[in-house]
C-alpha cells in the first residue's frame, strides 16, 4: 500500500490541534476540576511534538526536543489523573511517575546520541513509549473509582492500545518478525491509531469531567432531599417526612397492631428561659439520639414541631409501647449520671391505630392522651381509647428511673 508519510503527519498534527483547541474552549468555558488543564497539556505539548517532527530533517537538532514532548503524554495524563482523584493515594509515587520518563527519555537519547541507526532510535522510542503507556495504564487501574467509572475504564483501555501500537512501531522496527502485516501495513495502522487514540484521550477526558460533574449534581440533589426531609438540628425526619413515613408503615400493617406515639420534654420552656435556648436545642438533640437508639430499624421517629416527637411503632401492642416508652424515658434520665447535668424528663400519649385511620387522626388522639399526661403531673405515659371527640383514657404509668 502506498502511504505518504508527511501528509499522515500533517493530518494527525491537525487532529490533535483541533481535540487541543476544543479542551482549551471547554476549560475555558465549562466547570472543570483538578487534573484538567494537566490532560490538556498533554495535548498541546504532543502536537508541538509533532510539529517539530515536519523539521526533523531540516533541523535534525529539534529531534530531542520533539521526542521529549510526544514522550510525556502518557506522563503528563497521569499526572493529571492524579489530581482528578486526590483522594486515593495510591502505592506509586508520583516521582516515580517523572522518574520513569527521564529513564525512557534517556534510553533514547543514548541510542541518538551513540549515532544509533533509524531502525534502532525508532526501536528505542517504541519501547520506552510502551512502557510509559503500559506504566499509565496500570497506575490507572489501581484507581478504586474504575469500577464505577466507564469512562475511566476506557481511557485504561486506550492506553493499553496505544501501548501495543507502540509495540508494533518497535517491531516494524526490525526488532521482532510481525508475519501478519506488510511494513507498510503496520505504518499505516501506527499513523492512524495514533491520531484516533488523541482523539480518544481527548473526548474521555471531557467523559470524565462529565461524570464527575453528573455525580456531584446526584451528591447535590440528594443534600437537598435530605435538607427537605430532615429536622437539621435534631436529624431525624421532619414532620413532613415522619408523616410520608408513617403513612407507607402504617399502610402495610393490620388495623390494631400499630402503636402511635406522641411525646414532649417536659418543662422545656423553663429550660430555654432559664438555660438558654443553646442548652434547649442540646436538649432536642439529647432526646432526638436516644430515640433512634431506642427504636427498631422498622420503626418510624420524628421531630413534628417545637419540643414534640412523634413514633410509629408497627406490630406492637400497647403494653409492648409502655415498655418502649420506659426504655426511653430511662436512658434519658440516665444521662445524668454520665456527666450531663441538665436533667430531662419526657410525657408520652399511646394510641393503637384503627381501621381506616390516617396518620393524623392517630396523632390527633395520641396528642389528646399526651395532655392527660401532662394533667396528671407529667414524666409519665397515658394511653388513649375512644374517638378524637370522646376519648377515653386507660392505663397511665409513670415512666423512666424513678418509677422503678
Amino acid at each position: 500500500m502506498t502511504l505518504h508519510l508527511p501528509t499522515l503527519l500533517v493530518a494527525a498534527i491537525a487532529t490533535m490541534m483541533m481535540s487541543s483547541a476544543l479542551m482549551t474552549l471547554f476549560g475555558r468555558t465549562q466547570r472543570i476540576y483538578r487534573g484538567f488543564w494537566w490532560w490538556t497539556a498533554a495535548q498541546w505539548m504532543g502536537t508541538a511534538g509533532l510539529a517539530l517532527q515536519l523539521l526533523r530533517n531540516a533541523q535534525p537538532e529539534l529531534l530531542p526536543l520533539s521526542n521529549l514532548l510526544l514522550m510525556q503524554w502518557p506522563i503528563v495524563t497521569l499526572i493529571g489523573v492524579r489530581r482528578f482523584y486526590p483522594r486515593q493515594v495510591l502505592p506509586v509515587p508520583p516521582l516515580a511517575d517523572v522518574l520513569l520518563l527521564a529513564f525512557a527519555y534517556l534510553l533514547w537519547a543514548a541510542t541518538w546520541a551513540a549515532g544509533g541507526d533509524v531502525a534502532a532510535r525508532v526501536a528505542a522510542f517504541g519501547i520506552g513509549a510502551c512502557v510509559l503507556f503500559a506504566y499509565s495504564a496500570a497506575i490507572t487501574a489501581l484507581l478504586h473509582a474504575r469500577h464505577r467509572s466507564p469512562a475511566l475504564k476506557a481511557l485504561i483501555a486506550v492506553q493499553g492500545v496505544t501501548a501495543l501500537v507502540q509495540a508494533l512501531r518497535v517491531a516494524q522496527a526490525g526488532l521482532a518478525e510481525v508475519p501478519w502485516f506488510a511494513r507498510d501495513d503496520v505504518t499505516l495502522i501506527v499513523g492512524l491509531s495514533s491520531a484516533m487514540l488523541a482523539m480518544a484521550m481527548v473526548y474521555l477526558s471531557l467523559l470524565l469531567t462529565h461524570e464527575r460533574t453528573t455525580l456531584k449534581l446526584a451528591e447535590s440533589q440528594r443534600r437537598l432531599r435530605t435538607l427537605a426531609y430532615t429536622d437539621m438540628l435534631t436529624e431525624v425526619p421532619n414532620r413532613r417526612h415522619f408523616y410520608e413515613l408513617a403513612t407507607k408503615a402504617l399502610a402495610l400493617r393490620k388495623p390494631g397492631t400499630a402503636a402511635v406515639v406522641t411525646f414532649d420534654i417536659d418543662h422545656f420552656k423553663q429550660i430555654n428561659d432559664s438555660l438558654g435556648h443553646a442548652e434547649g436545642d442540646e436538649a432536642l438533640r439529647e432526646v432526638a439520639r436516644c430515640t433512634r437508639d431506642t427504636l427498631r430499624a422498622q420503626d418510624v421517629a420524628g421531630r413534628i414541631g417545637g419540643d414534640e416527637f412523634a413514633m410509629l411503632l408497627p406490630q406492637t401492642d400497647v403494653e409492648e409501647a409502655l415498655s418502649v416508652v420506659d426504655r426511653l424515658s430511662a436512658r434519658i434520665e440516665g444521662q445524668r449520671t454520665s456527666g450531663n447535668a441538665l436533667a430531662l424528663s419526657l410525657s408520652f400519649g399511646i394510641v393503637l391505630a384503627r381501621k381506616g385511620e390516617n396518620v393524623a387522626d392517630a396523632l390527633r388522639r395520641a396528642d389528646q392522651a399526651l395532655y392527660e399526661a401532662k394533667r396528671q403531673g407529667r414524666s409519665r405515659a397515658v394511653v388513649a381509647d375512644g374517638s378524637a371527640a370522646s376519648p377515653v383514657f386507660g392505663e397511665s404509668r409513670a415512666m423512666g428511673l424513678g418509677a422503678r
